[in-house]
């Protein structure tokens, strides 16, 4: 597919979620361009370049910096975290500085491809792509969450709680997986395995979030604190 049937296909899908017949011209206003190169770039004269370019991508997608064989750019808001990112990274040995930037390179393309700027996402997509790399013994999640300058959060895995999802109650919960991850830290268990999982359970229902379905469930293996 060429930038001719890319926007042109385009132009049909937008006027079906409109609803209604539309015209190139109002086409032209919706993408904020001029309609003569609109008119240009949909019959295949030219292709868009520029601040033009970025604006058909801000309004129909990034692909179609693909369909022009180009690199896809990085959002400005995107770009910022990534050299704060890079920066923090620095205050490490250079054998963990090396683990970092190899998954900076493999997390850098997945956070463009889907256009994720929230930090706390990031966060946790760097501590996936660092536990691949390093042994648990350096806690990858830590280490994210220093390098983000983001409090870990630690959440039970498969584990559903039943309440109601209101701003204040989901800001609760975050804070709650906040003080689960302090307290298996001072504890030195990993998250992951199961007295872990057990005390972050036992976090959450202290802080009264009651479990969906409490059949199967056994929190009476967790660790005292020592």
């Amino acid at each position: 597919m060429n930038v001719a049937e890319w926007l042109n296909a385009k132009f049909l899908e937008w006027e079906r979620n409109e609803g209604k017949r539309k015209t190139m011209v109002q086409f032209a206003e919706y993408l904020g361009v001029a309609q003569p190169s609109l008119s240009a770039w949909a019959t295949g004269k030219y292709v868009p370049k520029g601040q033009n370019l970025a604006k058909i991508a801000e309004k129909l997608g990034y692909e179609i910096y693909d369909v022009l064989s180009i690199p896809r750019p990085m959002p400005v808001e995107l770009d910022d975290k990534v050299n704060e990112l890079i920066r923090a990274a620095r205050q490490f040995p250079p054998e963990i500085q090396a683990h970092v930037v190899a998954a900076f390179r493999e997390l850098i393309p997945l956070l463009m491809e889907r256009r994720i700027t929230d930090e706390d996402q990031i966060m946790w997509m760097l501590a996936d792509m660092l536990r691949k790399r390093i042994g648990t013994d350096l806690n990858p999640e830590k280490l994210a969450s220093k390098i983000s300058g983001l409090p870990r959060i630690a959440y039970p895995i498969g584990i559903g709680f039943g309440f109601e999802r209101t701003p204040e109650n989901i800001r609760r919960f975050k804070l709650t997986g906040i003080e689960a991850a302090k307290k298996i830290d001072s504890m030195g268990l990993d998250e992951d395995s199961e007295e872990g999982q057990a005390v972050i359970l036992q976090v959450f229902l202290d802080a009264g979030f009651p479990l969906l379905d409490m059949n199967d469930i056994n929190i009476s293996d967790a660790p005292d604190e020592q």
